[in-house]
């Protein structure tokens, strides 16, 4: 299994800018960056049109959120 990852980190490896998900999801720049934090509830629908983008699984998305909100804690 693949190390647990962040959507940031994610979004690096796939050379992928935030702002690109900006036109994707119809949202501004900081309520992007709060979603890829983890800071923000990210809808099924967003997940998906991300995962879609990224060509990973949903499943992957909504799993880099949960670590994003383990690693601010630690």
């Amino acid at each position: 299994m693949e190390k647990d990852k962040t959507l940031q980190e994610i979004l690096e490896e796939k050379g992928i800018p935030q702002n690109s998900l900006c036109e994707l999801l119809n949202l501004s720049e900081s309520q992007v960056s709060l979603l890829v934090n983890g800071k923000r509830r990210m809808s099924l629908e967003n997940g998906i049109k991300i995962a879609n983008k990224l060509r990973v699984s949903p499943k992957t998305i909504f799993l880099s959120i949960n670590f994003a909100k383990r690693k601010e804690k630690a």
